[in-house]
């Protein structure tokens, strides 16, 4: 049940879609459950990962260009493998997709205009989360659809800390495995 929630937004719709994926994807079909390495199984992660990054292309298609969506999933390949990084790291990166895009002299898309403008899109669509370290215990990790409420519509990402891409992602955008 955790794995299904760490790996979930919370929505009745991404539990439903694991457990449709997970019954699709299951080693044994004929069986009335399924085990953890059934829920660990790369074809079922992968399926589920491209679900998840379908519902953001759905999004971000409704607003922006079809370039803007490619230019978006390119931005990954200068994380060079990593679903955890730094903010300097996260600048390396966005200033190598600066780069790249000059060099085949592509616009920037309206939500890269600045680092911390693409920072905080990423948040907004659940892509990252930042970690706080306190001095003592655990990280305080901050998710954007956990963070939003009533009081609070557009919560807004820190500077300066450690950022990890959403689990249920990291496939999908060929993360996990630093090159």
């Amino acid at each position: 049940f955790i794995n299904f929630m760490r790996w979930s937004y919370y929505r009745p719709r991404d539990i439903v879609t694991l457990l449709t994926l997970i019954k699709e994807h299951a080693k044994d079909k004929s069986k009335d459950s399924f085990t953890l390495d059934d829920f660990e199984a790369r074809d079922f992660q992968r399926a589920y990962s491209n679900y998840l990054l379908g519902e953001i292309k759905d999004q971000l298609s409704f607003y922006y260009q079809v370039e803007d969506y490619d230019t978006f999933l390119k931005f990954f390949e200068f994380l060079k493998g990593k679903d955890k990084f730094t903010y300097d790291q996260y600048c390396c990166a966005y200033d190598e997709m600066v780069d790249y895009l000059k060099s085949v002299d592509r616009s920037t898309p309206q939500f890269m205009h600045s680092r911390n403008e693409f920072l905080q899109f990423l948040y907004d669509l659940n892509v990252i989360c930042y970690l706080e370290r306190p001095k003592e215990g655990k990280a305080l990790i901050h998710w954007c659809f956990k963070e939003r409420n009533y009081s609070n519509i557009s919560p807004k990402v820190k500077t300066e800390l450690e950022y990890q891409v959403f689990y249920g992602l990291a496939k999908a955008l060929n993360l996990g495995r630093q090159y």
